[in-house]
């Protein structure tokens, strides 16, 4: 029910900011369109999406912790440092317990996912980028999550595991 009720919302804000847009483009108002959506939003007192991605349904902004057991056997507890800003998810993902900064995170509804980046080496061999892919369903305090690595010279399994919220 919410999340319809928020598509419809900004459904109703999109065409709320071409009305705005083109009064303003006919009453000769000098600005641009990112000017016109802040108006909007200090009008309307929103800040819903525009980009037709669904807004976040559940605050993920906390930290957050999981057992992990790669595919190679090894097992760590990591720790996920997340800020929610509209849809986009800034923080931290350790990877073998170290932190690494979140790329590209992005949450929509109740889907998490984000990307973390890593080196690894073989022998003398020149050092290689490993990309670690996480997509998450987040329920209440709880994320399930799908962890898949690409690159380096390895090549790897999905892997699966929980992670629970131990601090907003």
């Amino acid at each position: 029910m919410a999340m319809k009720s928020n598509k419809r919302f900004a459904k109703l804000r999109r065409y709320g900011i071409a009305i705005v847009a083109a009064i303003a483009g006919v009453g000769g108002v000098a600005g641009n369109l990112g000017s016109i959506v802040d108006l909007w939003d200090k009008v309307t007192g929103s800040s819903a999406s525009v980009s037709g991605e669904a807004l976040p349904s559940v605050d993920i902004g906390g930290t957050w912790q999981g057992e992990v057991t790669y595919d190679w056997g090894d097992k760590h507890t990591e720790t996920f440092v997340f800020r929610l800003e509209d849809n986009e998810v800034i923080g931290t993902a350790s990877f073998l317990q170290a932190k690494r900064g979140i790329l590209d995170g992005k949450m929509s509804g109740d889907k998490l996912t984000f990307v973390t980046r890593t080196q690894e080496r073989l022998g003398d061999e020149p050092w290689k980028e490993v990309e670690h892919r996480y997509r998450g369903t987040v329920s209440q305090d709880e994320i399930r999550f799908i962890l898949q690595t690409v690159g380096g010279y390895s090549s790897h399994v999905p892997v699966e595991f929980v992670a629970k919220r131990v601090s907003k």
